[in-house]
């Protein structure tokens, strides 16, 4: 019988032995949803790499009254995420786990960004960072440039303005932040290229952080911004004479003047004209002159630069009318 028992005992030692057993999940992460349809209940902020225990509870004990369900899943197509973890949990209080589901997936250093696929549910979003675990943890820093674009004269020099384009990557956790500086300013988070146009010599500085806290090596661009070149050419302007004329050419019972101005830089600011000597007169409208006599018109024209046209002048005759017979 002992030898039977020895025997009975070695087979059992074999058999445990032989089957293999699971690796055990480091982690284990849990989100909570209950009535609210704009937000989980709870849910993490970070994680630590490897094999995790997901645990998504939606039911009576986590808050929800009304029966409502929700899904817990994984964004596996918005740029900038990790996508490498594909996760879907339908949980509701009334199915078969009573709201409580559990997934094991492995994590890898990075940000996933969940939500809820629930139509109406879609503020039901957050992101998870994870750092590295273990001795394989991210210790290395980002790297970071900055380019500097905009028209230049001659001399190199910026005019007008400047822009400045930051780019970082990471091999490892991912980048979490940039940030940027102008001539020692305080630094702020960078999220379009920055345009710097104050006359004067410049310069920026950035850094950028990754998802498990390293720093770049602060990087630095210099410039120099001059004023672009002004506009120094005056506008043209014309005058054009209408109405019914007589055999002589002169001008029947009133002639219509219009004026008008082209400027190919800053602009046309304003017309102004001058009729028979008197004062000079905003231009608005086409100008009817109906005197019988000899007439002098002078125009001009300034654009927003400040140059004006040179004075055009116009002659011209109003006759009275034939009586009629």
């Amino acid at each position: 019988m002992r030898t039977g028992a020895a025997l009975i005992g070695l087979l059992l030692a074999v058999l445990t032995i032989s089957v293999p057993t699971a690796a055990a999940a480091a982690e284990t992460l849990t989100w909570t949803a209950d009535d609210d349809i704009t937000r989980y209940r709870s849910a993490p902020a970070t994680a630590v790499a490897g094999a995790t225990t997901i645990v998504f509870e939606n039911s009576a004990a986590t808050g929800n009254t009304t029966g409502m369900p929700h899904t817990l899943t994984f964004d596996t197509s918005t740029e900038g995420y990790n996508h490498d973890v594909t996760l879907n949990i339908l949980a509701g209080p009334f199915d078969v786990n009573n709201g409580r589901h559990t997934a094991t997936v492995t994590l890898t250093p990075g940000r996933y960004r969940y939500f809820c696929t629930i139509p109406g549910h879609s503020t039901m979003v957050g992101e998870l960072t994870v750092t590295g675990g273990g001795g394989g943890e991210d210790t290395t820093a980002p790297a970071v440039t900055g380019t500097v674009t905009g028209d230049r004269d001659a001399a190199g020099d910026y005019t007008g303005s400047a822009t400045v384009t930051v780019a970082a990557t990471d091999g490892g956790s991912g980048v979490k932040t940039v940030e940027y500086q102008v001539d020692d300013t305080s630094w702020q988070p960078y999220t379009a290229p920055v345009v710097v146009s104050a006359l004067g010599d410049h310069a920026v500085q950035f850094r950028a952080t990754d998802n498990a806290g390293n720093v770049s090596t602060t990087g630095s661009v210099s410039f120099r911004v001059v004023a672009a070149p002004g506009d120094t050419t005056a506008p043209t302007v014309t005058t054009a004479l209408t109405g019914e004329r007589n055999a002589t050419g002169d001008y029947l019972g009133r002639a219509t003047a219009t004026i008008t101005a082209t400027d190919t830089g800053s602009g046309v600011d304003r017309i102004e004209y001058q009729l028979d000597g008197g004062a000079w007169t905003a231009y608005t409208a086409p100008l009817v002159v109906g005197t019988a006599g000899m007439h002098m018109l002078h125009s001009r024209a300034t654009d927003k630069a400040g140059n004006t046209s040179a004075v055009q002048m116009t002659h011209f005759t109003v006759a009275e009318r034939p009586a009629e017979d």
